[in-house]
């Protein structure tokens, strides 16, 4: 009866070392499995961490882009702006030009027709003497022709000298103008390019010395593109004509290049 029984006790002993060994094992195992889960999280949460900080950096790239386009259109508007007013101006001084060209025609012709009426009024009266001793029946009609004439003479030089003015006020402003010298290595940009009417905007105007006629070089990243021409110029920009002779086949002139003004030497 006991040997039965020990015999069970050192079974049931067995099998609960058995047990405790495969246990034993099952823990050892799931310890790995967790260390191996604890360094797979600590992975995924570093790579998470850096993901965010991506999406945080991608997001204040986007704002910065966002920013810096706002600040493009901004200036867009304003050189846009700036470019209708310039057009305005030009187009009034055009307007002022052809209107000042065209009382000077008619200015002109009353000129001319005066100098008719002078020449017939010439003709067609006496000398001074001869009215003197005319009779009465002419007497008063050569002195109203005389006295017309002297009218028109007064009226002619009344207009002579108003020629004479305007002749000298514009030569003082194209001498002036003449004597106005562009220093050299003047530098700008072009703020905008009209490829239809062949002409640019530029960042230069009174305020920088900047003259009408000035021819300026184009340049690209020190490379030579051609030559502009002013035509017009306001305190802070200026309009110039594209001199397409000058651009080299297969480039155009874009904003944002260069333009410098040398002045050509003897």
């Amino acid at each position: 009866m006991t040997k039965p029984l020990l015999i069970s006790c050192i079974v049931l002993s067995l099998g609960a070392a058995a047990l405790g060994f495969l246990n034993r094992q099952n823990l050892v195992q799931t310890e790995e499995n967790l260390v191996a889960t604890t360094d797979q999280k600590n992975d995924l949460s570093k790579k998470l961490t850096g993901a965010k900080k991506d999406i945080q950096g991608h997001k204040d790239e986007i704002t910065s882009l966002s920013s810096d386009k706002d600040t493009l259109t901004a200036n867009l508007g304003e050189t846009q702006s700036e470019l209708e007013k310039a057009k305005g101006e030009t187009a009034s001084t055009q307007k002022s030009l052809e209107d000042t060209k065209t009382d000077l025609a008619n200015l002109q012709k009353d000129a001319d027709a005066k100098d008719d009426r002078i020449a017939e009024l010439e003709e067609q009266t006496s000398t001074p003497q001869d009215i003197a001793g005319g009779g009465n029946q002419n007497g008063p009609e050569a002195q109203a022709r005389l006295t017309e004439l002297e009218t028109v003479n007064s009226q002619l030089q009344d207009l002579n000298s108003t020629l004479e003015t305007q002749v000298a006020t514009l030569r003082g402003k194209e001498e002036a103008r003449q004597k106005v010298q562009v220093r050299q290595g003047l530098q700008g940009t072009i703020l905008a390019v009209n490829q239809s009417w062949n002409f640019v905007v530029l960042s230069l105007g009174d305020r920088q010395g900047l003259v009408p006629n000035a021819e300026l070089l184009i340049q690209r990243g020190g490379k030579y593109l051609g030559k502009v021409r002013v035509t017009s110029v306001e305190s802070s920009t200026a309009i110039a004509d594209i001199l397409q002779r000058t651009v080299p086949r297969g480039l155009t002139v874009m904003p944002g290049d260069n333009v410098i003004y040398q002045a050509q030497r003897n």
